[in-house]
């Protein structure tokens, strides 16, 4: 049996483990970046390992005994082109999404592609909507295997359609521009006032949780609505059993995100619900309109209004919808399927390997032929300089093949140390703006003391100053007090003194008045 060494941007339930661990007669090596991308503990076994930790790929390879590489998106096939360059295996590349456009991509990320293009064996678009994109970008159409995801129907199992009572709609994905959450939301408000015992749940959560929640109050949906940030997968099925119709408004973001094929619309689609989505990316190559459910135009909220008031009204269409759907999903999107069609794509690349040689895989005849086509043209091309051999790992090899060899793995560490110091660069960031926020803290808190002290001291100062003006007040009534009673008591004396000298004056006058009639 042989080995597929798998790399994936977390280890957790959504990340595409059947696909990983479930391709019949493969084993394979769950690979992550770091430990810290182990999200889900209950998926840790002896087979998951840690890409910085491997020191030598080529003794690795060896151990493990590994047949093929796996990145399951783009930016990690680019990660894998030096582990490539060093152990000869072939490499397939799964293209999800946003991988197939330049939204929110690193400087130079095109050209890198470009270079994956060109050194990657296999590339997996999820629908052929992404497989457009990559021949556009430059991508040999033979080299392009389009595989979609596929639905576990065990666990999705079909149940008719609910004929008469509830009116629940239902929307699951993350809370990013591109899922059109705020579009279903404000088609939703449209049709309330005609359907008042509708409601609306959207699952998921993500960086525009805060907008979500903003726009229900702005649009008064009050108890209409819900918001369920996370459920275990068990509760999310119960939920889209429950539903009455599930939405997909999946849309263009600014920044050019796109879609694949949402999976949730494959799981409600085989659940039985009736479904309402867009003309976006992939999803018209699992729906068609009017047939397995209903299409609009994208980021259209009159449309998607008008698409829910018919699904509500025609209760009676439900059941021929779902029945296409399901078959639609049994016959293009069963799990099983799928994961037969992944092992035989591996087929191709692993079935012509040597006897007795792991490690090294002979190319097909088509690509000897491209091989040597570019070899002439190189012979051709470096014959006006003189061919000068050189040593370079132990080997005698022409300038230009050592020179075009070290281009490719120097651009490819050139894209990790990109990747790596973006990465670094957030970190830090972060760090910064946490700082700032710690120092900011700080200084509020010192700037509140300093005020509330100088408060304290301004205000001991107003009261010892006040203090300081009534004890002068007062000591002014007392001095006051005293010398109105100085001046009274002056008075007194010199009124005492006055009313002496008139009883004085009196008696010489009564004297002088008895000796002169004692002398008549």
């Amino acid at each position: 049996m042989h080995t597929v060494m798998h790399l994936n941007l977390r280890v957790d339930p959504t990340q595409y483990i059947s696909q990983i661990r479930e391709v019949p007669d493969y084993d394979y090596i769950h690979m992550v970046r770091q430990p810290k991308y182990m999200i889900d503990l209950s998926l840790l076994d002896e087979k998951v390992h840690y890409l910085n930790e491997i020191f030598s790929p080529k003794e690795y390879v060896e151990r493990k005994n590994i047949s093929l590489l796996h990145a399951h998106h783009g930016q990690l096939g680019m990660l894998l082109l030096p582990f490539k360059e060093e152990t000869n295996l072939p490499l397939v590349t799964s293209i999800r999404g946003r991988d197939a456009t330049l939204a929110n991509q690193p400087i130079g990320y095109l050209d890198n592609m470009k270079m994956l293009f060109e050194q990657g064996e296999r590339f997996f678009p999820v629908c052929q909507y992404l497989a457009d994109r990559l021949i556009a970008w430059g991508c040999p159409p033979e080299k392009i295997r389009v595989l979609y995801g596929g639905v576990d129907l065990n666990q999705f199992n079909y149940r008719t359609s609910h004929k008469e009572g509830s009116q629940n709609i239902l929307s699951i994905g993350r809370l990013v521009e591109k899922k059109g959450h705020h579009v279903l939301m404000h088609a939703f408000q449209k049709i309330r006032g005609k359907f008042p015992n509708a409601t609306l749940t959207i699952i998921g959560r993500g960086e525009l949780e805060e907008y979500i929640n903003s726009l229900a109050n702005e649009l008064n949906l009050g108890d209409s609505f819900r918001l369920l940030n996370h459920l275990p997968k068990d509760q999310v099925r119960e939920q889209m059993t429950n539903a009455d119709i599930f939405c997909a408004a999946s849309l263009e973001a600014a920044d050019g995100d796109v879609e694949g094929i949402p999976n949730t619309l494959k799981e409600a689609m085989a659940v039985g619900v009736p479904v309402i989505s867009t003309n976006h990316a992939g999803i018209p190559e699992l729906i068609t309109n009017n047939k397995e459910g209903v299409l609009v135009q994208e980021n259209n909220v009159d449309e998607l209004a008008e698409a829910l008031e018919f699904m509500l009204t025609n209760r009676e269409l439900w059941e021929t919808y779902t029945v296409a759907a399901r078959q639609k999903i049994e016959q293009n999107f069963n799990l099983v399927q799928q994961l037969q069609q992944q092992a035989e794509f591996y087929d191709e690349l692993v079935a012509p390997y040597k006897k007795g040689e792991q490690n090294s895989v002979t190319p097909r005849k088509k690509d000897k032929k491209n091989k040597k086509d570019k070899k002439v043209k190189k012979t051709l091309k470096n014959t006006e300089q003189p061919q000068q051999q050189v040593k370079y790992d132990d080997e005698s090899v022409e300038p230009s093949k050592k020179d075009k060899k070290a281009e490719k793995v120097k651009k490819a560490l050139s894209y990790i140390q990109q990747l790596q110091q973006q990465t670094k660069d957030k970190d830090k960031k972060d760090k910064d703006k946490k700082d700032k926020d710690k120092k900011d803290k700080k200084d509020k808190k010192d700037k509140d003391k300093k005020d509330k002290d100088e408060l304290v001291v301004a205000s001991n100062k107003k009261d010892k100053k006040a203090k300081k003006a009534l004890n002068k007040i007062q000591q002014r009534a007392k001095d006051d007090d005293e010398t109105v009673a100085s001046r009274k008591k002056e008075k007194k004396a010199q009124k005492a003194e006055k009313v002496k000298k008139a009883l004085n004056k009196i008696q010489q006058l009564q004297q002088q008045a008895k000796d002169e009639k004692l002398g008549g």
